[in-house]
């Protein structure tokens, strides 16, 4: 390895096929458009290209297929600087992608195949454990086998790597596992998933958060959109609003957020100025179209913060 690791993460990688619709289809609509793109995506892949552009030194443990798609996608990983030597090309197996229509409010609907994804193993977490020897931090989503995903969750734990768990899509993880979790980041309709309450408002937002740190995590941040995030740490509970900008597609924006906070919790050692800087960079990337394509580099985010 050149370098050495920050941050660690395990997931999914898929190539997204992306319609600018009109409007959102409803069921038996069918719908035609002009506008297309096909780019790298995955939660997992957005999330390390999100942090390495931010300054981080990433490395990735994942699948692809053995396939022109799963080579395009180890590929752009390598081109954005993230180590990508724990990638395995999988035989005999299709390339994970998601089928994602947004509308000209930057809202959208996703449809994923896991496709090699789900083939990510135990073995293949142990086969990288030099990264967990390594990092300071580790990412983690839940495209993929939930045992899976509790096993990269007590190997960070076990060797003191810091885990910030984005728990999407949500799953009934293990309450001993989830009391390893350093830092729980959710959006609103996860955490409503997750409490049974639902969100309407600031206020409501706050209760959930309370909710789910009673439940042992370190600290909670649930994400609102354009109204910025709520991070619930053991001292105090907080609103992060964010800078208003013109939505263009929103597709990679909540990645985009839990790879800035990760890095600048990292860098700066501070939370709370973490959450600060994460709801700009989301901001940001909501104002370009599509997944990887939208993620902002340090500079450009340095620039738009200036203007704010």
């Amino acid at each position: 390895m050149d370098r050495d690791i920050d941050i660690v993460l395990c997931g999914s990688l898929n190539v997204d096929f992306i319609a600018f619709v009109e409007h959102l289809p409803v069921v038996g609509e069918t719908i035609s458009t002009r506008h297309c793109q096909i780019v790298s995506g995955g939660k997992a892949a957005n999330q390390a290209v999100a942090a390495s552009r931010l300054g981080a030194n990433v490395a990735m443990i994942g699948r692809v297929g053995d396939d022109e798609l799963g080579r395009r996608l180890k590929a752009d990983l390598v081109r954005d600087g993230i180590n990508a030597q724990h990638v395995w090309p999988t035989v005999g197996v299709e390339t994970g992608i998601s089928m994602i229509a947004v509308n000209p409010e930057g809202q959208n609907t996703i449809v994923t195949s896991l496709g090699a994804n789900a083939y990510v193993s135990l073995k293949d977490i142990d086969n990288a454990e030099s990264l967990f020897q390594q990092a300071k931090f580790a990412m983690l989503q839940m495209e993929m086998e939930q045992a899976v995903g509790e096993y990269f969750i007590r190997k960070a734990y076990e060797k003191g790597v810091r885990l910030v768990l984005n728990l999407a899509p949500v799953v009934p993880i293990d309450s001993e596992v989830l009391r390893m979790v350093a830092l729980l980041i959710v959006n609103e309709t996860e955490a409503t998933q997750l409490t049974g309450m639902p969100i309407h408002s600031l206020e409501d937002a706050e209760r959930a958060a309370e909710a789910l740190w009673m439940r042992g995590v370190e600290q909670v941040i649930i994400t609102l959109g354009a109204n910025g995030a709520i991070l619930k740490t053991a001292a105090s509970l907080y609103h992060v609003s964010s800078p208003k900008v013109q939505a263009v597609d929103s597709t990679a924006a909540g990645d985009c957020f839990v790879a800035a906070t990760t890095h600048f919790w990292k860098s700066t050692g501070d939370l709370y100025v973490a959450v600060q800087h994460a709801v700009k960079v989301a901001a940001l990337s909501v104002t370009k179209k599509g997944a990887q394509s939208s993620l902002p580099n340090l500079a450009e985010y340095l620039k738009f913060s200036k203007t704010l």
